[in-house]
């Protein structure tokens, strides 16, 4: 058994886990801790992670020879996920990087390649890009400029209807590449990845007037567009944790529509190629 506290998104979160595995995964958000049962009584989110639980990540998961301690850390990362809304927060599915101080995340089905993206960033700019994190991300949603320690609690994310901040952070789930790091900055873009169908070759006027488009070695369009609210509202919800409570499945598409409403949404079509990275970046990064 490992007790452990740690910071996830301005959260703080005690955890009492069967396994270390998890607690290893978090080494980078850990903070001093005084036992479970002191750091419970002052956390924000209180995860008492039982057998049980790990089993049921085993039994809604898809099939394979899944090891318990990883089972677990899943099992830890679902009941952040199920309460963040009610801290205006929402756990989103994509790779998240940071260029000149702000957040910009790609998102797409897994396998569509969001993460070949970032890599092709790193690729292209350098050190001047810095990866957030590549799977995970949580997205505060805050209706003031302050990122300090706010306290939401459960129904605290319905009837925002101000101007907001998006705020992306970096978590211990981060994918098979492990790509993340203790930070946040704020959302600037959300792309939603698609690949370049074959013979994407040519654009007619219309669309070439809307798009960032850069033509790759074999003359395929590499193409980055924004996309209005009502398009991009299914493509992201799709890709975000939706909790199985009612309350807290409310406040996450109340969420979602502020979040719809603050941050630009774009559609990236694109090929394995620096014509991608160069269109992405166009349509995005003023």
């Amino acid at each position: 058994m490992t007790d452990f506290l740690m910071r996830v998104a301005g959260l703080n979160v005690a955890v009492r886990s069967v396994y270390d595995r998890i607690a290893q995964q978090s080494a980078d958000y850990l903070l001093p801790s005084a036992g479970f049962d002191k750091d419970a009584a002052k956390a924000d989110i209180v995860v008492d992670v039982s057998q049980a639980d790990i089993d049921h990540e085993r039994e809604i998961g898809e099939p394979g020879d899944w090891s318990d301690p990883y089972l677990e850390t899943l099992a830890v990362f679902r009941r952040i996920a199920e309460v963040a809304p009610g801290y205006r927060r929402l756990v989103f599915h994509g790779a998240t990087l940071e260029y000149q101080g702000k957040a910009y995340i790609f998102t797409a089905p897994s396998g569509t390649g969001k993460t070949t993206h970032i890599r092709l960033w790193k690729q292209v700019f350098g050190d001047r890009v810095g990866i957030i994190n590549g799977d995970k991300p949580i997205l505060k949603v805050d209706d003031s400029a302050d990122d300090g320690d706010f306290c939401g609690g459960v129904g605290a994310g319905r009837g925002l209807r101000g101007r907001a901040t998006v705020t992306a952070y970096g978590t211990p789930w981060a994918g098979k590449e492990r790509w993340q790091r203790n930070v946040n900055a704020p959302v600037a873009g959300i792309c939603v990845v698609t690949r370049a169908r074959q013979g994407s070759r040519k654009l007619d006027n219309e669309s070439a007037s809307t798009c960032t488009v850069f033509m790759d070695d074999d003359g395929v369009a590499n193409t980055c567009e924004r996309i209005d609210a009502v398009e991009a509202m299914p493509l992201i919800l799709q890709q975000t944790y939706m909790p199985s409570g009612p309350s807290e499945a409310a406040d996450t598409l109340d969420l979602l529509d502020m979040v719809l409403r603050e941050v630009p949404i774009y559609r990236l079509s694109c090929t394995i190629s620096e014509a991608a990275v160069k269109a992405s970046a166009g349509a995005m990064v003023e």
